[in-house]
């Protein structure tokens, strides 16, 4: 049966980056804020919020995918630090109101820690199923070829893969990253699974309904229908247009917010 739409990378980066949007605009100029007492705002924060829930899963699914194929996963990683550090007094004040709310880190803390337990992953099992890109030598005819031998039986290697990621997902815990353990694990499961559509799904549909344990959950599940049309294809359009765009558009909601005295 042949698919009728199907999605680049780029423009999933930008279905969640406009999910992103709606959400932490919910966050900051409602529930932040005297609207959330009456409840028409209410209601309109939480479908805003039911609007949010796609984000992540379409951004830990764009990790899954950069650790596949980008040529250096260091100055990957890197520049996921630096944007965590910058956007972290932004999130603040939209999240908690307050130059530093200790309660809760960025999303981008998270995304991080997603691909540094990837790595490891990697790192323990070897190439196999999970080589990325930058792992890979060239070939006298312009390919490339998998450096190493998978160490384990593949249906043993998605169980050390889970369990490598469990050191970084109490990192996110106890550093109280937004989603925490979980989104740390989606990034893993993602990644493990991403030549496995269909079990990708299952998993991905189970772990999201309990991840949020509500109505919520059904809501981040859209964000699997999207991945599910991806075409494997880069897209047009600026690739790190991310790094800027996240720390202003929290900044812009702040200033909206202190504008109109909310």
């Amino acid at each position: 049966m042949k698919v009728r739409f199907c999605f680049s990378a780029e423009q999933l980066k930008n279905i969640a980056l406009v999910s992103m949007v709606i959400d932490h605009a919910a966050v900051g100029l409602i529930e932040q804020s005297e609207l959330a007492s009456g409840a028409a705002w209410s209601l309109c924060g939480t479908a805003m919020r039911l609007v949010g829930r796609v984000a992540f899963p379409l951004f830990a699914f764009m990790i899954a995918e950069g650790a596949a194929h980008t040529r250096d996963r260091r100055r990957y990683a890197l520049r996921l630090l630096l944007l965590a550090v910058i956007s972290e007094i932004p999130f603040d004040l939209v999240a908690g109101g307050t130059w530093l709310f200790p309660a809760d880190q960025n999303t981008v803390f998270t995304l991080l820690l997603g691909l540094l337990a990837v790595w490891a992953g990697d790192l323990i099992c070897g190439t196999g199923s999970g080589v990325s890109y930058g792992n890979r030598k060239k070939t006298g005819d312009g390919g490339r070829k998998a450096v190493g031998q998978r160490r384990f039986p593949l249906e043993y290697e998605r169980y050390i893969r889970v369990l490598a990621a469990v050191p970084f997902g109490l990192a996110a815990y106890y550093l109280k990253t937004d989603y925490g353990f979980m989104g740390v694990l989606l990034i893993v499961i993602l990644y493990t699974l991403r030549t496995e559509p269909q079990l990708r799904t299952a998993v991905c549909a189970v772990f999201l309904f309990c991840m949020y344990m509500d109505f919520y959950g059904a809501a981040a599940c859209v964000a699997i229908f999207l991945i599910n049309r991806y075409n494997g294809e880069k897209g047009g359009g600026n690739g790190r247009i991310f790094y800027l765009f996240y720390p202003l558009h929290l900044l812009v909601i702040r200033g909206i917010k202190m504008a109109v005295g909310l």
